[in-house]
């Protein structure tokens, strides 16, 4: 039986909650690995002085959907797909994860402005992993 990508993201979020750094499902013409990069649960779990402090903190991260090499810009070009500041539709192309000859595309989840690209171009990245965080348009241009 097949593993779908709902079934990877379910597990990813049962390790990440769960303190479990990674599982392997092996079974016949199947294999499955993950692991969790402790920099990921230290984002995701909250410290003492981050829940103390106010919640208005609404950016969201672009994730890496699969496990690879990170790449801020294309093979062919310079430039980065985004920078610090930048404006961006969602479904924008954040980085690429390279995978042996493939680049898989990370896509922003929302519209807003890009505040850092978390990821360094070169690292080895998991499933999950956070990308990009953006803040979102209502925060982006706040009305006065």
């Amino acid at each position: 039986m097949p593993i779908e990508m709902t079934d990877v993201e379910r597990l990813a979020q049962i390790l990440e909650r769960s303190g479990v750094d990674a599982i392997e499902i092996e079974e016949p013409g199947l294999s499955l690995k993950l692991v969790v990069e402790k920099s990921a649960r230290m984002a995701a779990s909250p410290t003492p002085a981050a829940a103390a402090g106010p919640a208005t903190d609404h950016s969201v991260l672009a994730k890496a959907n699969v496990a690879g090499h990170f790449l801020a810009a294309h093979p062919w070009r310079d430039k980065p797909f985004v920078a610090p500041g930048q404006r961006i539709e969602a479904g924008a192309i954040v980085g690429l994860v390279k995978i042996g000859l493939l680049y898989a595309p990370i896509v922003a989840p929302a519209a807003g402005t890009v505040d850092a690209v978390i990821a360094e171009t070169g690292a080895t990245v998991g499933y999950g992993t956070p990308i990009a965080r953006i803040r979102p348009l209502a925060e982006s241009n706040p009305i006065n």
